[in-house]
């Protein structure tokens, strides 16, 4: 197995991985323009960053990750705007998705980038700053999938590693990531690499784990 950073020319396999390894998510339903679109903006900004496993030039996995600069500033709202586009083309689509939970408390998201499309009005995202004196910096796992085939032979662990390693690289003091309580067990195997629960409610788990000084 071979780590790398992801470029432009290999988001098309890691959205292959990303459609295998999720079959029935909402992205997946989405459509593999979504897919590869979504997966771009981790190399659009300075503080986000993508990387992969392969297997005889096979990504069998990937991982990405985000470091907010402050308040208003998230992975989830950026990239759905990011690929907002794609987003609509796929959800024409397949009509039914617009009913699906995971838009619903997108609407009001949607209808802003509607909004500005009309207008033609573009305002950037209010971001407050947070302060470094007692908040320790962070780093967001946002998304990590193993292609069902190699899922237990030490590729997961392999992205784990590598994720601490570029985390420590970017001085953050702290790695967090969101999971659906469901998810037992990915919820297992985070805990295994040393991640621990924080709050945790009964739809998701905020987990957590400190980086060496």
């Amino acid at each position: 197995m071979n780590l790398s950073n992801t470029s432009l020319h290999q988001l098309p396999e890691v959205a292959r991985c990303h459609l295998i390894s999720f079959p029935g998510s909402f992205g997946t339903k989405l459509g593999y323009a979504f897919a590869i679109r979504s997966m771009e903006w981790f190399l659009a900004g300075e503080n986000r960053f993508l990387f992969h496993v392969t297997d005889h030039d096979k990504v069998i996995g990937y991982c990405g990750g985000f470091q907010s600069k402050g308040i208003g500033d998230g992975s989830t709202s950026g990239m759905m705007q990011y690929a907002m586009k794609e987003a609509a083309m796929g959800m024409l689509k397949k009509p039914w998705l617009f009913f699906h939970k995971d838009v619903i408390r997108f609407y009001p998201l949607i209808l802003k980038n509607i909004s500005r499309k009309i207008t033609g009005i573009k305002k950037n995202p209010v971001i407050h700053p947070v302060a470094t004196n007692n908040t320790p910096s962070h780093i967001g796992l946002v998304v990590i999938g193993v292609h069902p085939d190699y899922r237990g032979k030490g590729c997961f662990e392999l992205l784990m590693q590598h994720f601490e390693i570029e985390c420590i690289k970017r001085h953050a003091s702290k790695m967090t990531l969101s999971v659906r309580t469901s998810n037992a067990r990915a919820i297992a195997a985070y805990k295994k690499t040393g991640w621990q629960t924080g709050i945790q409610t009964e739809v998701a788990a905020e987990m957590y784990k400190m980086l060496p000084a």
